[in-house]
């Protein structure tokens, strides 16, 4: 990837929010507050790919769930199949005998990935369900 050009910038803060800031870029273990603010910017670009329903975006949706519920595989397998949205990997795992976790990692559309999710997490023995949203990184560099 090619070098980007740095643009600098200069703000003011009152000494409250500096401090704040401060605060937060050493909690985060940031070695300065332009890597923290650039983080910060880049996390509200994802915000608002998924808010403005972005044609294609990634998100990761973890389930929890007891494997003995009658029909629950393959009922989750089902609704996977009939999403509008590229499942690009699935990682199952025993966490016992009875309780499974399961990360499906999709791209395509917010609105999609989002209607995957909501059915995902309805079935009988869904313990949790949480989709993590990110970005295809195009809006980012």
């Amino acid at each position: 990837m090619p070098k980007t050009q740095l643009v600098r910038l200069s703000m003011s803060l009152d000494e409250e929010l500096g401090h704040a800031l401060d605060g937060l870029v050493r909690a985060a273990n940031y070695q300065n507050r332009s890597e923290y603010v650039r983080d910060m910017i880049r996390e509200r670009i994802v915000d608002q790919e998924w808010e403005q329903n972005a044609a294609s975006v990634l998100g990761t949706i973890t389930l929890l769930y007891n494997h003995h519920q009658r029909e629950l595989c393959g009922r989750l397998t089902e609704i996977q199949h009939d999403a509008q949205v590229h499942i690009l990997a699935a990682t199952h795992v025993h966490l016992s005998h009875e309780i499974c976790a399961e990360m499906i990692m999709v791209s395509g559309s917010a609105a999609e990935i989002r209607k995957l999710y909501l059915a995902l997490k309805q079935p009988r023995g869904i313990l949790h369900a949480a989709l993590s949203m990110s970005s295809t990184g195009e809006e980012l560099h």
